[in-house]
C-alpha cells in the first residue's frame, strides 16, 4: 500500500508541482504505516487467540494424557487404561495442525501402547501362576485341613504386601514387583514417608480344602518373618522369567516404548511452548 500511494503521489507531483504535496504525502504515508502496523497486530492477536484456544482446548489435555500414560502403563507397568478418550484425540481438526512426522509417529506410538497393554496382562497372568507354582513348597497345610494353594485368579493375587504405619496406608501386589523390576521394600519406600520393616505385612492369599470344601483363606505375618520366604520365591520366579524369551522381548519393548513416550512428551512440550507452530516437530 506503501509503495502504491508512493507511486501515486510521484505522478500528481508531475503535474503540480512537489511543493503542495510534502505535506499530503507525510500524512498519507503515515496513515498508511498506521494501517500496515493496525493489520498486523490485528492478525498476530487472532493468531494468539488461536493459539490458546487450541492449547487449553487440545495440545495440554493430550500432554496430559500421555504423561498419564507413561506414569500408569510405563513405569508402573499396570497395564490398567482405558484408551477411549486417548484414541479420540487422533480424530480431532487440532491434530492435523501438527507436522506430518508427529502425526506419524503419534499413530504409531498409539497402536504400539495399545498392544502393549494386552502385553502387560498376558505377562501379570504368567508371573501370577509361577508365583503360584514355586510358592507352593512354602505352603503348609494348616491343622482340619486336607489341602492348600494360593488363591489364582484374574481378579486376586496370590501375596500381597500392605503396609499399615500411623497415615501411611497402601497395599501392593507382589507381581508388580516383578512388572516393575522392584524389591517388595523399594515399592512400598516409594509410597511412604518413613519406611520401618515391623509396619510391612506380607498376605498369603490362600485356597484351603477344609470338610466342607475349598475356601478363601489369608494368612498374614510381619514381613521380617517371611523375608526369607520371600527373597527364595523372588529368586526362584526370577530364573524362571529370565528364560523365557517372550518375557525378554517384553521388556526390551518396555525400554523401546519408554523412549518413544518421552521423545513425543518432549516434542509436544515444545510445540506448545513455541505457541502452537505449525512447523514439523
Amino acid at each position: 500500500m506503501v509503495t502504491a500511494i508512493s507511486g501515486f503521489l510521484t505522478v500528481l507531483s508531475n503535474y503540480l508541482g512537489t511543493q503542495p504535496l510534502t505535506t499530503l504525502f507525510a500524512v498519507l504515508l503515515g496513515a498508511a504505516v498506521t494501517y500496515t502496523i493496525q493489520e498486523r497486530l490485528q492478525r498476530e492477536s487472532e493468531k494468539r487467540s488461536k493459539n490458546v484456544e487450541y492449547v487449553e482446548q487440545y495440545y495440554g489435555p493430550l500432554l496430559l494424557e500421555i504423561q498419564n500414560i507413561q506414569d500408569r502403563i510405563l513405569d508402573n507397568v499396570s497395564g490398567f487404561y482405558d484408551f477411549q478418550n486417548f484414541d479420540g484425540f487422533r480424530t480431532r481438526p487440532q491434530f492435523y495442525s501438527m507436522g506430518r512426522k508427529f502425526r506419524e509417529d503419534f499413530v504409531n506410538f498409539c497402536d504400539e501402547i495399545r498392544n502393549f497393554a494386552n502385553q502387560i496382562a498376558y505377562q501379570r497372568n504368567k508371573i501370577i501362576n509361577l508365583i503360584c507354582e514355586k510358592g507352593k513348597r512354602f505352603l503348609e497345610i494348616p491343622s482340619g485341613a486336607s489341602g492348600i494353594a494360593f488363591q489364582n485368579d484374574s481378579s486376586y493375587s496370590p501375596i500381597y504386601l500392605r503396609y499399615f504405619r500411623e497415615s501411611d496406608m497402601t497395599t501392593e501386589t507382589l507381581y508388580n514387583c516383578f512388572l516393575q523390576e522392584k524389591s517388595p521394600t523399594e515399592l512400598i519406600k516409594e509410597k511412604v514417608t518413613k519406611f520401618q520393616e515391623d509396619f510391612l505385612v506380607v498376605d498369603f492369599n490362600l485356597k484351603v480344602d477344609r470338610a466342607q470344601g475349598w475356601g478363601s483363606e489369608h494368612s498374614e505375618k510381619p514381613y521380617p518373618e517371611r523375608k526369607e520366604v520371600l527373597e527364595k520365591l523372588i529368586f526362584d520366579v526370577k530364573e524362571e522369567l529370565n528364560k523365557d524369551q517372550s518375557y525378554i522381548e517384553f521388556r526390551k519393548e518396555l525400554e523401546k516404548l519408554r523412549k518413544n513416550a518421552e521423545s513425543i512428551s518432549t516434542r509436544l512440550s515444545n510445540h506448545i511452548n513455541k505457541y502452537v507452530s505449525t512447523v514439523d516437530i
